[in-house]
């Protein structure tokens, strides 16, 4: 069984928590990335040039939480992934801005 849903920031955490092994893309800017970002994310650059040949090398079979600046990006790339094959994959609703709002756990570069 598959899951495409957005989700809220609240919900997103916890399933981070429920799911250590759970992929977290971030498909905003890298530089906006470098900035702040949710602990544990990798950045996929949805602008970016190799943002397809990235997204090839996904595991399907994997779960990810996606986020982009303020979860349209990132309910449009969920859907991508739907068509694509993917098995699970949830947005966050609101995206980053939601999530900073909330005042949730993030992380800089100059942190790492």
């Amino acid at each position: 069984m598959s899951q495409f849903i957005t989700i809220s920031p609240q919900k997103a955490l916890k399933l981070m928590e429920e799911y250590p092994e759970i992929s977290i893309l971030d498909i905003r800017p890298y530089d906006d990335f470098k900035k702040e970002h949710i602990p544990g994310a990798e950045n996929l650059d949805y602008d970016g040039h190799q943002f397809q040949q990235k997204v090839k090398k996904l595991d399907k079979n994997k779960k990810y939480i996606i986020y982009c600046k303020s979860g349209v990006r990132g309910g449009y790339f969920m859907e991508k992934m739907k068509e694509s094959g993917f098995k699970w994959a949830f947005n966050i609703l609101g995206g980053f801005m939601a999530w900073k709002v909330s005042k949730l756990p993030l992380m800089s570069m100059s942190k790492i």
